[in-house]
């Protein structure tokens, strides 16, 4: 890793307001702390938490111009909520803006928002880290916050990838196609 945490964390701050950047320091930290549990490389796992919001403050029309200019494909979900491309965009971004970051680092912060049916430790740790930062206060957070070392990181990405769905459903929100077939990839491997 020839990033470091200070150096990242310096080049977020000069493009994040300070509550963005306090739920990417938030995010950071719980991915660290997750990462020391379940055997992840932690220093890698507190640049991708720390990072994993890169594009999240752009617009919808600068999120959208990105994907195209990047040659990014979008889905009509993409299209009708561009806050959703973010994470990808953030990765392409990010390859040119702080380089140097492992591709794992990078494909989990690409991975942190949908999901991906093949996701790997790292990925997890930083989507559950996202779920589970101090900042956030939802129904539920408490219990995922308390699973973490009690179960797997296996089991707790998919208890934190249902509070996600059962949050769209609830919200009347339209699911986007990888959604479902994470979600559905998580079913079957639960399967006896």
């Amino acid at each position: 890793m020839s990033v470091s945490y200070e150096t990242a964390d310096k080049a977020l701050a000069a493009r994040m307001g300070d509550k963005s950047l306090a739920h990417s320091r938030g995010v950071s930290q719980a991915a660290g702390q997750l990462a020391l549990i379940y055997g992840v490389d932690t220093e890698e796992a507190r640049l991708a938490g720390l990072l994993h919001d890169w594009d999240r403050e752009l617009s919808h029309d600068e999120l959208a111009s990105r994907a195209a200019a990047a040659g990014l494909p979008t889905s009509a979900a993409e299209e009708a909520s561009p806050r959703l491309l973010h994470a990808r965009t953030g990765a392409v971004a990010l390859r040119e803006a702080v380089p140097g970051l492992s591709s794992e680092v990078l494909t989990a912060i690409e991975r942190h928002t949908l999901g991906d049916p093949r996701m790997g430790p790292l990925d997890m740790v930083v989507y559950v880290a996202d779920m589970i930062e101090p900042g956030r206060h939802y129904q539920g957070v408490d219990d995922l916050r308390e699973a973490a070392g009690t179960i797997s990181l296996e089991e707790l990405f998919a208890e934190a990838y249902r509070h996600s769905v059962s949050h769209l459903i609830k919200a009347r929100k339209p699911i986007h196609p990888l959604t479902v077939e994470v979600w559905n990839t998580l079913v079957a491997r639960r399967r006896p």
